[in-house]
């Protein structure tokens, strides 16, 4: 998956999605991947939440289909910084925003992966988050 692919490049990519909105489609038994559209049709960020496929970063692997342990651990190595805006954790080092896992909000568990700048507009208003339970 590319940033600025096309809805139709996606589609021959992943195929159909299971439910498709206007700027978005999702696949997935759950629906755990989703696509996300700019304004002009081309992909501008891929949201997932935990689900039965295997998730690397950096070659590092996040997620497998059997076990979704908390991304923010692995996400921290590359940014110590992030930001924290309504509920998401902005790592803008690499492009990834995390929710639920900080929060310990079960029902919100997700990781988002937009190009880079995208979460830029909400830094002025994000504050600094307690990371306190990622110290060891």
């Amino acid at each position: 998956m590319l940033f600025g692919m096309s809805r139709a490049d996606v589609v021959a990519v992943m195929g159909q999605p299971r439910c498709s909105g206007k700027d978005n489609d999702s696949y997935g038994e759950s629906l755990e991947i989703n696509i996300g559209y700019d304004e002009n049709g081309a992909v501008d960020h891929l949201g997932m939440s935990p689900g039965a496929f295997e998730l690397k970063f950096n070659g590092v692997t996040i997620w497998t289909p059997s076990e979704h342990p908390d991304p923010n651990v692995a996400l921290l190595v590359h940014d110590p910084d992030p930001m924290e805006y309504v509920g998401f954790l902005m790592f803008t080092k690499v492009g990834v925003e995390t929710t639920g896992y900080h929060d310990d909000d079960p029902d919100d568990l997700a990781l988002v992966v937009s190009p880079t700048g995208k979460c830029d507009k909400f830094l002025p208003k994000a504050k600094r988050p307690d990371l306190s339970k990622y110290v060891r």
